[in-house]
């Protein structure tokens, strides 16, 4: 790759404060690759570790050890998978005790998919998801740190995770890339040049690396590992 004769804007995230944040993703991406960077952002400014509670399938080893500068910020994420609406609650339940002071972000992608699923009472998906909810957003506000949350459909089913939520962050797909917007925060979008558009892995990696200078001046002190394939 030759070497870039312009200079570009240092690409920007927003910073995840204490409270719920909620990212959605305009159309049907996953929003794998906006997520993946957020949390890996956070954990690159801040000291301690994350805890993840997935669903669906988001927790991919191999696409965040594509976008991390550094693998050791890998074992600064704890997650644990759940397959079925009460193995899923079961984990959220537990969530409490996993919770300690090197704890600094909470992540719940797609809280609400499972909890589409269940086959007993009509309205018993509905009443976990809401307990699931309220159990992310006690720890918040108890701990002072962020949860970031994401849903599997944006309709009357999740809208109360919209509506827990201190934030909601939207991820669009412009023609020169993802842009994030939300009350207080905007994105810049960065052309490549040439009308080349950036795979979702290849923005990524570039919006991480190009803030290296600010994860340099960050803490560096070294917090309690735990594995990114690990569970609880």
């Amino acid at each position: 790759m030759g070497e870039s004769h312009h200079t570009s804007p240092e690409p920007e995230l927003p910073e995840l404060q204490s409270g719920v944040h909620l990212l959605d993703m305009e159309g049907d991406d996953r929003v794998t690759g906006p997520l993946h960077s957020l949390v890996l952002d956070h954990l690159l400014l801040n000291d301690g570790s994350a805890v993840w509670v997935d669903a669906g399938g988001h927790a991919v080893t191999q696409s965040l050890a594509s976008l991390a500068p550094s693998m050791r910020t890998l074992d600064r994420i704890h997650v644990a998978r759940g397959f079925t609406p009460h193995q899923h609650y079961r984990l959220v339940e537990r969530l409490p005790e996993q919770i300690d002071e090197e704890t600094s972000l909470v992540v719940c992608p797609e809280l609400d998919r499972l909890y589409r699923e269940t086959e007993t009472y009509a309205d018993e998906g509905d009443e976990l998801m809401l307990r699931a909810l309220a159990t992310v957003a006690g720890l918040a506000r108890r701990h002072d740190i962020p949860v970031l949350v994401t849903r599997s459909t944006a309709d009357s089913f999740s809208d109360p995770l919209a509506a827990a939520s201190d934030e909601t962050i939207t991820v669009e797909q412009t023609k020169f890339g993802p842009r994030f917007s939300s009350e207080e925060f905007e994105t810049l979008v960065y052309p490549m040049g040439n009308g080349v558009v950036q795979t979702t892995i290849a923005f990524w990696q570039r919006v991480l690396e190009a803030r290296q200078p600010a994860y340099e001046t960050a803490s560096t002190e070294t917090p309690q590992e735990v594995a990114v394939n690990g569970s609880y």
